[in-house]
């Protein structure tokens, strides 16, 4: 069994750099598996915002990486949750625009599997497969030390320091 540090130094999960500024901590972490991280560096750069938005979908999923990893309060509010819980201890980090999917191996440690386009994901119902087969498929499959994830569905026992409305 392996720790994510362990996996991370074979090359199994990438610690996502939050792009924090010099001299600030990083409070919350970030990692992704093989495909998220090519996904972000090859597809993410080239997607537009289905919603017309200044920010393209690359500038979306850097804030929320930004706020995500500075431990600033993650706002939730009746129209928009950027954490989403699904089933079985898959979750959903989310911009207008983009979904990831992925689990909290611990308290403020995601571990992102795929993400995609929204409207996409919506139009080709595509949720149960990202969340139910590729993210947990993937996460049952890692030689990770038990328990691999946080159950349930509270957001306070996943992510420190948010509002809900």
């Amino acid at each position: 069994m392996a720790t994510v540090l362990d996996l991370e130094r074979r090359g199994t999960l990438f610690k996502l750099d939050s792009g924090l500024a010099p001299g600030v901590q990083e409070f919350r972490e970030i990692y992704t598996s093989r495909d998220l991280k090519i996904w972000i560096e090859n597809t993410l750069p080239g997607l537009s915002s289905s919603w017309n938005l200044e920010l393209t979908p690359l500038e979306q999923v850097d804030g929320l990486v930004d706020v995500f990893c500075s431990g600033d309060t993650l706002t939730y509010g009746e129209q928009f949750k950027p954490l989403t819980h699904i089933k079985d201890g898959v979750w959903e980090l989310k911009t207008p625009d983009i979904r990831i999917f992925g689990w909290f191996n611990r308290k403020d440690c995601f571990i992102g599997v795929v993400a995609d386009d929204a409207t996409r994901i919506k139009t080709y119902h595509l949720y149960h497969g990202y969340a139910n087969v590729t993210t947990a498929r993937f996460r049952d499959a890692l030689d990770l030390d038990e328990p691999k994830y946080v159950t349930g569905d509270d957001p306070h026992a996943v992510v420190s320091n948010f509002d809900l409305p």
